[in-house]
């Protein structure tokens, strides 16, 4: 084979063969697990919240299912903890109280989904046009 065919062949084979962060797991498997009752999550605060990720994710269905939920947790943590102070103080505490209390394994997915949600209805209420 030539040596150009051949590279092209291995690429092929290695990005074929790395382990995909978390695509083994379907989205709406992790949308669908809670929390363990005996994980102890901390009280709402206006600091960015440290949730205890690994315990949050582990579940009974397996290292797979862990793997891929602190995989998303974590990617969703820096991304929302740089614009944690943008947020308005009594919607941080709220989205806190409403994650803690329903319990998903997918804590700062739900925070920001949350944040975002109540950001984007507040912006209607004064934009009642759109504009």
């Amino acid at each position: 084979m030539k040596p150009i065919a051949s590279c092209a062949l291995l690429g092929l084979l290695a990005v074929a063969c790395a382990p995909a962060a978390h695509a083994e797991v379907p989205e709406g498997e992790l949308n669908s697990l809670y929390i363990r009752p005996e994980v102890q999550l901390p009280a709402p605060a206006l600091s960015f919240p440290e949730y205890p990720v690994v315990d949050d994710c582990t579940t009974e269905f397996g290292d797979a299912v862990t793997n891929a939920c602190v995989t998303v947790e974590k990617e969703q943590a820096l991304i929302l903890q740089p614009a944690w102070a943008a947020y308005q103080d009594s919607d941080k505490i709220a989205c806190q109280e409403d994650v803690i209390r329903v319990r998903h394994i997918q804590l700062y997915k739900n925070l920001a989904y949350c944040l975002d949600s109540r950001r984007y209805e507040a912006w209607r209420r004064e934009h009642p046009q759109g504009r």
